[in-house]
């Protein structure tokens, strides 16, 4: 029998394979996504913010229990019982509370009544007692008899008055004190309750906000945490600060707080609280609602830089301080470098960097601790000759250097030669730099080279220095030129030590804003010092060095002074020989840029010794960029010669040539105490030093600092050890093609101030409207800050909280020159332009040495000058003058004047012969007020003088009240027998006493007629 056919199967596949295949990839679908729900959901900054959550729980918690335990319970129910039984024992009373109030309005009434009759009896009194001496003096008895019994009668008439009202005011004051009594349980007992309760009742209302209940859990689970979680992204849009992405500027949107939680709020900085759980620690100026920097409007990415968007640890951009911190983020946080993030999260002592940007229009950035310290040294270094910034507090800026166009007859060419080879040797505090003998010149030749180089540029400079002439000047002496030095002022711009460094004057430089006068004898004539002293700007008409405007006298005696500072190091010196085959070399490679080989030859043959040292020591100073600190004839037209800075902090990192250095040996006593104690703690600074060292460590000694491939490494390693990027080039660099920016000799501060804002330099991120110091008023007072810094007004004077850097030589601060703050609220515009154009047409104090100098400013400056006074104080700049003001009011201040002995410290005159009060105590003489006050301005100053200038020694006349008004003393003084006079004077303005006295307790009043008496009646 023929078996069955074998049914076939009606499909080509297993079914039941593919049903097994299908149930485990969804079995993996399904692990998959569950497993990227939960890595969606468990990002890092959730755990932040959860955490920070119960740890601010059970913080607020243990604050309430220690609230709770200081309150008594058995006081607590006691209160409660008592304020009940006291509102039950007020409504019982109710009836006589009401008659206890009629009767107070009552007695007030006739208290009023009866200190008129009083006063009226008073005033009658005092009109009979004159009427009685006018009798007597007439000599007629009758009149004497009728004039003494109206007297006696008034007396006792006003006995009568006061002995009726001060029995109204006791029983207007019983009646008040019964109400009081009677209340004063109840309102007792409730502001005890209240303030035992208050403490604990707020801290629960925050408890309660933070207590994890079943909406907590729902609204932050998987899935559900869409609709309202509390664990969400924090961010805002900060609008007008942008990013420039694929070539398109875009809104920041910053989500720092996502995960610094505590950022903006106060409160989180113990101990306890570490990063990021911790509180910004300069709220009162980022972050907070109150500060200038809002969170809401600034953001953190806008100072800090960073990916602003991001909220994963790695992608944000932090960058460790140092290799500890890097392996612990390493292992605690998967942390990696974002090689592609042009910008970096700034290392934290370099944060101000993102000051720069906002402020560059400000000239000086408010509460700044770092940055203007960097932008003052980038000023005085003379960064912007070489290097274009184009920032306002760094364009138009004049050559920091002295002219260069006469000095073939203020020193001679081999001090010059040796100046230029080193000039820390002769100035250790010079801000020139060292341009010679640096780390990449290597070998005999180059030393040749260099050697070469340095005679060419000295040749150069006096084959085209004019050449005036000078006589000797008068003998002078040491001791009085000395004592002139110590007291006229040179101090604010000038030190004389031979061991002063830089650094001890950080990071107020003010006192270097001239050279060191250290060696002086060795260095210039003395009739070049004589000429130079009487009158700067007849050698350099751009100078910044003033004229003190001395006699022959005191400019012969500061010349023997400073001429007898000498060192015979640099005294009868030569010029060295050179090679002339070196010179000759480096004059042909120059010829060869721009001609054939025989051309060049040929040009070189056509020139003597002299020619060929002048020519190549033009080319020298083109090398070098001398040009740009210094007026030399032959580069009026030269261009920096520098890369530009402006946007050099947004440069890449892999345009930084790194070359072949990895490590980087720094001289100890340039690595100041930068960061001070944070050092030691596991370099907390960023360059990987071991401890901080001190500036007395010995110069030899070294330490060794690992290159981070980051900017901020490549840029401080190239500002303290600017060739250090040749080592390893030898045989890929010719001799021109080294590196060629100077030494500075900055020390490890230093680097970092400049270094904080080179690294804010960068490409525009904020449209103008969100910029600080926008529109004409601070626009002019920006310009004024550029000559105030330039001429170093803050070398004496004290100018927005800076300055005063004279007071380290003067002892006694009362002999200091002037604070200027509120200047443009306190003189007038006409005045300060005339007395800045000639101080010495005007004697404030004349007691003080310390002369205000005569700078030559022209009228823009100064009128550029009183722009910033006036607008910084928001001024009009010139006012007209005011009306003359009623008789009662001149009368009044005069006698105000008198009884305040206002003219004990101002004195009316040149004398200083005030009794018992010293030269520095006087204040400027009043005589002066009319022409140099503001008119608005006197009355404020008067009664709030430290209002205006803290720390002055104008005495508080006028006591503040808690309402904002001022106490006059002169009511109470004014019986005095001392002051009859005053009194009766000041009595024939006002029809009576109560008048006089209602005016005199009126502060307001008496200091505008102290300012009219100032203005009117004072001898000119």
């Amino acid at each position: 029998m023929a078996k069955p056919p074998k049914k076939a199967p009606d499909r080509h596949y297993d079914f039941k394979g593919l049903n097994i295949a299908f149930a485990w990839s969804s079995l993996a679908l399904l692990i998959v996504t569950v497993w990227m729900m939960f890595a969606d959901y468990a990002k890092p900054w959730k755990r932040f913010q959860a955490e920070f959550r119960d740890r601010e729980r059970q913080a607020l918690l243990a604050e309430a229990r220690t609230e709770r335990e200081t309150i008594n319970q058995d006081k607590l129910q006691q209160l409660e019982q008592d304020i009940a039984s006291e509102e039950q024992a007020l409504a019982e009373q109710r009836g006589e509370i009401r008659d206890l109030e009629k009767q107070r309005t009552g007695f007030a009434k006739k208290v009023y009544a009866a200190d008129a009759d009083s006063r009226q009896t008073k005033s009658l009194l005092d009109t009979a007692r004159y009427t009685y001496d006018v009798a007597v003096q007439s000599g007629v008895a009758e009149r004497v008899t009728k004039a003494r019994t109206t007297v006696d009668e008034l007396a006792a008439q006003l006995v009568e008055n006061r002995i009726r009202l001060e029995q109204l005011i006791e029983a207007r004051e019983g009646t008040e004190e019964s109400l009081e009594a009677k209340r004063a349980g109840l309102a007792a007992a409730e502001k005890r309750l209240e303030a035992l309760n208050s403490g604990v009742d707020s801290l629960n209302d925050r408890i309660a906000n933070l207590d994890k209940k079943i909406d907590y859990f729902v609204l932050n689970a998987p899935v559900m945490d869409f609709v309202q979680p509390s664990l969400k992204i924090e961010q805002v849009i900060l609008s007008g600060l942008y990013q420039n992405i694929n070539f398109t500027n875009v809104d920041r949107v910053d989500r720092c707080v996502t995960c610094h939680i505590a950022a903006p709020r106060s409160g989180f900085d113990g101990e306890e609280w570490e990063e990021p759980l911790r509180s910004h620690p300069r709220l009162d100026l980022y972050l907070s609602a109150a500060s200038p920097h809002p969170y809401t409007k600034f953001g953190c990415t806008t100072c800090h830089q960073g990916l602003d968007r991001a909220t994963d640890f790695s992608r944000a951009g932090h960058t460790p301080e140092n290799e500890h911190q890097r392996e612990e983020w390493i292992r605690k946080w998967g942390w990696k470098p974002q090689k592609f993030l042009d910008t970096p999260i700034l290392p934290g002592r370099y944060t101000e960097a993102g000051c720069v940007e906002c402020h560059a229009d400000d000239v000086w950035t408010p509460n700044s601790q770092l940055q203007d310290v960097g932008l003052d040294l980038v000023n005085r270094f003379g960064c912007f000759t070489c290097h274009v910034i184009d920032y306002p507090a760094l364009t138009d800026l004049p050559r920091p250097g002295p002219t260069l166009r006469r000095v073939a007859s203020k020193t001679n060419p081999a001090w010059a030669y040796r100046w230029i080879e080193a000039p820390r040797d002769f100035h250790p505090s010079t801000w020139m730099p060292h341009f010679f003998y640096q780390e990449n010149i290597e070998g005999e030749l180059n030393l040749e080279r260099q050697k070469a180089e340095i005679a060419s540029v000295v040749a150069y400079i006096w084959d085209n220095s004019e050449r005036p002439t000078y006589p000797d000047p008068p003998a002078g002496d040491v001791a009085s030129g000395k004592a002139l030095y110590e007291s006229v002022g040179c101090e604010g711009c000038h030190v004389l030590d031979p061991q002063a460094k830089r650094d001890q004057f950080y990071p107020v430089f003010n006192r270097m804003n001239g050279p060191n006068l250290v060696r002086t004898g060795s260095k210039v004539s003395a009739g070049w010092l004589y000429a130079w002293i009487k009158d700067p700007k007849k050698y350099y008409a751009n100078t910044r060095m003033p004229s003190l405007r001395l006699t022959d006298q005191e400019a012969a005696d500061l010349t023997a002074f400073l001429m007898s500072s000498r060192d015979p190091k640099f005294e009868g010196l030569s010029m060295p020989s050179v090679d002339p085959e070196v010179r000759d070399a480096l004059a042909l490679d120059y010829l060869q840029a721009n001609q054939t080989i025989e051309q060049s030859q040929a040009s070189l043959e056509g020139m003597d010794d002299h020619a060929r040292d002048v020519y190549l020591g033009g080319l020298t100073i083109r090398k070098y960029g001398c040009f740009g600190c210094h007026e030399l004839d032959g580069f009026d037209d030269a261009k920096p010669i520098g890369v530009e800075l402006t946007e050099e902090g947004s440069k890449p990192v892999h345009q930084f040539d790194f070359g072949h250095v990895h490590e980087v040996a720094y001289r100890s006593d340039r690595l100041t105490p930068a960061a001070e104690t944070e050092q030691s703690k596991a370099d907390e600074s960023g360059h990987s030093v071991e401890s901080a060292q001190s500036t007395d460590a010995p110069a030899d000694s070294t330490t060794v600092r690992h290159i981070e491939h980051t900017r901020a490494d490549w840029m401080f390693t190239k500002l303290m050890r600017p060739r250090v990027w040749d080592q390893g080039k030898e045989r890929v660099k010719n001799y021109g093609e080294l590196y060629r920016m100077p030494d500075f000799g900055m020390t490890q501060r230093e680097a970092e101030a400049v270094l904080v804002n080179v690294l804010g330099f960068t490409r525009e991120s904020v449209l103008a409207h969100r910029k600080a110091g926008q529109g004409p008023e601070a626009a002019a007072v920006a310009e004024g800050r550029k000559l105030v810094t330039w001429y170093n007004c803050q070398g004496c004077h004290l100018i927005e909280d800076r300055g005063h850097a004279i007071a380290t030589a003067i002892e006694d601060v009362g002999l200091l020159p002037p604070n200027l703050a509120a200047e443009g609220a306190r003189v007038q515009g006409d005045w300060l332009f005339g007395y800045l154009h000639d101080p010495g047409s005007v004697t404030m104090r004349p007691w003080l040495g310390t002369r205000m100098p005569t700078f030559g400013f022209t009228d823009e400056q100064v009128n550029t000058m009183v722009a910033y006074f006036s607008n910084r104080e928001g001024r009009e700049t010139f006012l007209s003058q005011p009306e003359r003001p009623s008789e009662r009011s001149l009368t009044v201040g005069k006698q105000a004047f008198e009884m305040l002995q206002c003219a004990k410290c101002h004195p009316a005159g040149p004398s200083v012969a005030v009794a018992g009060t010293s030269s520095a105590e006087l204040a400027p003489s009043l005589l002066l007020a009319r022409e140099r006050l503001r008119h608005d301005w006197v009355p404020d100053w008067i009664l709030d003088p430290q209002s205006w200038i803290a720390g002055t020694k104008m005495p508080a006349n006028f006591p503040p009240q808690q309402d904002g008004s001022y106490m006059s003393p002169l009511p109470f003084g004014i019986d005095a027998p001392m002051w009859r006079g005053q009194k009766d004077r000041m009595l024939r303005q006002f029809g009576t006493e109560p008048e006089l006295k209602e005016f005199l307790a009126d502060a307001d009043q008496v200091a505008v007629a102290l300012r009219d008496h100032i203005w009117w009646n004072l001898d000119r």
